[in-house]
């Protein structure tokens, strides 16, 4: 039921959870999902209009006659939900020639219980017959004649049992002629008048939508598995900073001594101290929990980067943080906790889970800048999955210890602890101030000020490891390599930072709904590109598919109308379509042709599953693909 994403961003560190994000699992396939086929075998739509012809300069309505098969129920705009079970809400939308859509008007929906097994939700449902209504206004001084008008009607239906779920979308269309006089429309009877004066726009409907991580929660997108996977990956890491890898021999060596020579009795102790790793993160993933539940909701990522405030204040905490990598303050765990630690190392199973659990509050002062990203990254998923992804993180550093338990003489095996484990540490702040370089980037339209800024970081990174990864007395062929590197790495981030920006070879113009509904009445396909500047998936888009002179070409000899909805700020025009309409976020591409079902592609997507996009939408329109 619930969609939603999770963030990676890039960098050494996030690179291994510490801001992973997934592809939505449930999001169906690109354009129409098979399922929306069988979700309208349980729900019909008639389309009947106010009047038959309406004056320049008025306003009439058209009703959307929803039928919904017995047992099944279709959530409202405003379904509520939880955190565990949070449907799609219904939406409307409506493409006319030269006409003005309102804001659709719902009649009121009834309360719905579903039983999730431990508990009940309660939900807002429409079920057996009902007419949602949007108003459509005539322009003055627009010409007379007949003027098509397509309605869709988008949303979720479910089984009146919350066994099946299925997402729905269905489209129909009607006319009106623009004429000298009103003439009533035979067709709307008193059924369909009398449910106008109780509708209202879905913002007055009771009920809330529980919000999560919308689809394009900026970043590179994974599945939830990869983006799991990552969790356990970070987990890992944990093990090579310079606070746990030199003492987990000594760990393995006291659990050794406790067994005292007993292979099994080994096993056990060690499982146990893993066990004890593990407890400390199952105590983090609560506190997840509870910073959740006191917030009575996840906050909407994609929303939330809207807001110049909120990427300051991420890229703020960004450089706190690689601060903290870089040594310029430590976090230190208190004397009187450490001092518990040497009293872990005797006594048998309660004992090793306690020595696991105070080796995983030791580490903190190492590992203070990943746990506080993981736990930040939390906030904004579901609540299952930020927990889960903590204990996975837990589990990832755990299951070394469990397993040189079980095999010591891998001890021998391990990378000998040293500078370099610093070094990475240090490696991994500068890592984040470029990610908090590239969050101060999309508060100005001036890209090439914040490139010559992002450059700057690389190129201190590089200055700080021509004279700390080697010193004096290195060899001259290590010297070489080392700082050889540096200057490469110097050189090549040069030519491609310091460079001026350009436009991609697509030609875009700005977004502009009625622009939209006019090209597609003159028969043409549009194609909006719904982007932000915090979007990095975004950016992986535009170089993959749009900065490619042959999608350029493809697009301009199919005759497509190419536009670019910039939702960056909340305060920009393509908003309102892309979040209250299409209920997703960027990165979004959405094909209209000008008959027929739209297509969408979210995510990222081959320029080939592009074309074959294009060449759908000319087959629906009727025109076919160009020879």
């Amino acid at each position: 039921m619930n969609r939603f994403r999770v963030p990676v961003v890039t960098g050494v560190l996030l690179a291994g959870l510490v801001a992973a994000a997934a592809e939505g699992p449930f999001a169906g396939p690109l354009g129409l999902p098979s399922r929306f086929s069988e979700a309208a075998a349980h729900m019909s739509m008639r389309v009947v209009p106010s009047h038959a012809q309406v004056p320049p300069g008025q306003t009439f309505h058209v009703a959307l006659e929803l039928t919904i098969a017995d047992g099944w129920a279709y959530y409202a705009p405003q379904p509520g939900g939880t955190a565990e079970f949070s449907p799609l809400g219904a939406s409307i939308t409506a493409v006319g020639r030269d006409l003005k859509a309102g804001a659709a008007l719902w009649p009121p929906s009834k309360p719905h219980q579903t039983n999730l097994g431990d508990k009940t939700v309660t939900t807002n449902v429409y079920s057996g017959r009902i007419v949602a209504y949007v108003p459509i206004t005539v322009p003055g001084g627009i010409a007379a004649g007949a003027r098509r008008l397509t309605f869709a009607a988008a949303g979720q239906i479910c089984s009146e049992d919350g066994a099946k779920c299925l997402n729905l979308r269905l489209e129909d269309t009607t006319e009106v002629i623009v004429g000298a006089a009103p003439v009533p429309n035979s067709a709307w009877d008193s059924a369909i008048s009398s449910g106008l004066a109780d509708a209202k726009p879905a913002g007055a409907l009771e009920g809330r939508t529980r919000e999560f991580a919308p689809p394009g929660a900026p970043g590179p997108q994974l599945t939830v598995g990869g983006g799991l996977g990552l969790a356990i990956l970070a987990g890992l890491i944990l093990n090579i900073m310079p606070c746990v890898l030199p003492v987990i021999p000594l760990r393995i060596v006291s659990l050794a001594e406790l067994a005292r020579q007993s292979r099994r009795r080994l096993l056990g102790l060690g499982s146990a101290f893993a066990a004890g790793i593990m407890l400390f993160f199952v105590a983090l993933a609560a506190v997840n929990a509870v910073l959740r539940l006191a917030a009575t909701r996840a906050f909407d990522w994609g929303r939330h980067f809207q807001l110049p405030s909120f990427r300051i204040g991420m890229a703020l905490l960004m450089v706190a943080l690689a601060a903290n990598l870089l040594g310029a303050f430590t976090v230190l765990v208190p004397r009187r906790l450490a001092g518990l630690e040497a009293q872990q190392r005797r006594g048998g199973y309660l004992g090793s889970l306690g020595m696991g659990l105070m080796m995983a509050i030791l580490a903190t002062p190492c590992s203070f800048a990943i746990l506080v990203l993981a736990l930040a990254w939390a906030q904004v998923q579901p609540l299952w999955l930020g927990s889960l992804a903590i204990v996975l993180m837990g589990a990832g550093m755990a299951a070394p210890h469990a397993m040189l338990a079980a095999a010591p003489g891998l001890l021998s095996r391990l990378p000998r602890p040293g500078r370099w484990m610093e070094l990475l540490r240090q490696s991994m702040g500068f890592a984040l101030l470029l990610v908090a370089v590239w969050l101060i980037s999309t508060l100005s339209s001036d890209a090439h000020v914040a490139r010559v800024i992002g450059y700057a970081v690389v190129l201190a990174f590089c200055l700080w490891a021509w004279g700390s990864w080697v010193g004096y007395d290195a060899s001259l062929a290590a010297k070489v390599a080392v700082r050889g590197l540096a200057v490469a790495l110097a050189v090549a981030a040069g030519m491609w930072l310091l460079r001026p920006a350009r436009p991609v070879a697509t030609a875009f113009e700005p977004f502009d709904e009625g622009r939209i509904a006019s090209a597609r009445a003159a028969g043409r396909t549009v194609l909006v590109d719904f982007t932000a500047a915090w979007c990095l998936s975004c950016k992986i888009v535009d170089l993959q598919v749009y900065d490619d002179p042959a999608v350029a070409a493809g697009l301009k000899a199919r005759g497509v109308l190419a536009m670019r909805g910039d939702v960056t700020t909340a305060d920009l025009p393509a908003n309102r379509m892309l979040y209250e309409e299409l209920k997703g976020a960027p990165p979004l591409t959405v094909i209209f042709p000008s008959a027929g079902a739209t297509i969408r592609l979210e995510g990222k997507f081959s320029k080939a599953r592009l074309f074959e996009a294009l060449d759908t939408a000319a087959g629906a329109s009727g025109s076919g693909p160009p020879r």
